[in-house]
């Protein structure tokens, strides 16, 4: 497999191609619930049962994500919370930097301006840091894997020239 040019979007797409999978559990989960909330006889708990179908529902999803995230962070060899850390300090950054360009001009806030400008300048240099380094983890192990199948195969191929001796 060939990872050259990954990137954050590289990412993504491959976490959206995986995410239909888990969209197709989540409705296998939903129909069953759903078949569970209308055999129920009750009144009152079919009333709140779809309500907590909702919420249950809700939790599934974001723990599928949650997990479809972390899976495909362990696939490319991704480090997933410094991935998050970085994220985080870019969202806050950008959400400061929106809140001073709602604020009257004047050279202390566009001083400010700059400075967030390098902030998030700097924090994307650390996130394709932090890509290109699961790049190289990724390329490493599949190095590995590699030469340990050349091993093996070597080592099968030797073994089927030496002639077997029967008594």
């Amino acid at each position: 497999m060939n990872t050259s040019g990954l990137g954050m979007t590289n990412v993504q797409l491959q976490y959206q191609l995986l995410t239909p999978a888990a969209d197709a559990a989540n409705t296998g989960t939903q129909r069953q619930d759903f078949a569970a909330i209308t055999t129920t006889t009750a009144k009152p708990a079919t009333q709140h049962a779809p309500q907590q179908q909702d919420e249950t529902s809700k939790q599934q999803q974001a723990f599928l994500t949650q997990l479809m995230d972390q899976m495909l962070a362990n696939r490319i060899g991704l480090d997933k919370q410094k991935l998050d850390e970085i994220k985080a300090k870019i969202e806050e950054a950008q959400a400061e930097k929106a809140a001073l360009q709602q604020q009257p001009q004047s050279p202390q806030r566009d001083g400010q301006i700059v400075a967030i400008d390098a902030k998030l300048n700097k924090l994307d240099k650390a996130l394709q840091g932090l890509l290109e380094q699961a790049h190289r983890n990724r390329e490493e192990h599949e190095r590995e894997k590699n030469s340990l199948k050349a091993v093996q195969q070597y080592q099968l191929t030797a073994q089927a020239d030496k002639p077997t001796l029967l008594l």
